[in-house]
């Protein structure tokens, strides 16, 4: 009886479950201000074995301003609690580009050969990062991992409801239009080759940022930037550098972005 009662109840449940009208989200608009990944590079030059040394650096960035569509490839975070839920964009937009300013403070020490280290900056929200590498007497290399808070504009409106969209369904509706920080890990790779004072560096890094609408995340493209960048040490304290953008962002359609970069260190 017992076994007849709990597959009655299992049944009754599905049943009701099937039953319950779908909740569609309709999002009509959305757009989101994102940035590029951010830059993580080594020392620049050949560092003796057992020392550190303290970096700051400010640095202007000019990509292009460019409205990115990702409508096939924005949609709700898999969550087990709604899963009989669904969101469908009809028009979605990343918007990239404009004139920024990045600063940021590193730490690297080299032992025998390797190189470890951290750092912490500000690119539309603030970033960190730790380091782990190799220098040698012309070249080096590395990978970093760190987490990156960014400040972003949203705006979206859209409707909500069972059934919304169909011709008997209850929709309400809903927007809004402000600013927001949304964190995520962000990761990627250097290398650098440097004779005398002249250096060439080449970072790449990604990451993927997870909005929100309404309370819940957002599934959309992810982001990567490579950096290529020359400079030249003055002396044991001052450098200077500049470079060029590419933004690639993972859309169906593979669009990139560029720009261009220069900037001002100061070791300690």
């Amino acid at each position: 009886m017992k076994f007849k009662h709990a597959t009655s109840f299992i049944l009754s449940f599905i049943f009701a479950l099937f039953s319950t009208g779908c909740v569609t989200t309709n999002v009509h608009k959305f757009r989101m201000t994102a940035s590029e990944s951010p830059e993580v590079h080594g020392i620049n030059t050949y560092q003796k074995d057992n020392t550190g040394s303290w970096r700051f650096t400010g640095k202007v960035n000019y990509n292009r301003e460019k409205n990115v569509d990702i409508t096939k490839n924005a949609s709700e975070s898999a969550d087990l609690d709604n899963l009989f839920t669904a969101m469908k964009f009809k028009n979605a937009e990343y918007i990239l580009g404009g004139i920024d300013f990045s600063g940021k403070v590193d730490y690297l020490y080299k032992g025998s050969g390797y190189v470890i280290g951290g750092g912490l900056g500000y690119k539309d929200g603030i970033f960190s990062h730790l380091t782990v590498g190799a220098n040698f007497s012309h070249f080096e290399f590395g990978a970093f991992i760190g987490m990156y808070s960014q400040y972003s504009k949203i705006e979206y409106w859209g409707e909500t409801g069972e059934n919304c969209g169909n011709s008997d369904g209850d929709c309400e509706s809903f927007d809004d239009h402000d600013y927001s920080r949304n964190s995520s890990i962000f990761a990627g790779m250097y290398a650098g080759y440097y004779f005398d004072k002249l250096f060439f560096n080449l970072s790449v890094s990604s990451y993927r940022p997870y909005p929100k609408i309404n309370g819940a995340k957002l599934d959309v493209p992810g982001i990567a930037t490579a950096y290529l960048t020359t400079g030249y040490r003055l002396n044991r304290w001052l450098e200077f550098s500049v470079g060029g953008i590419v933004t690639h962002i993972g859309t169906s359609d593979s669009q990139d972005n560029l720009g261009v970069t220069s900037g001002i260190s100061l070791y300690l």
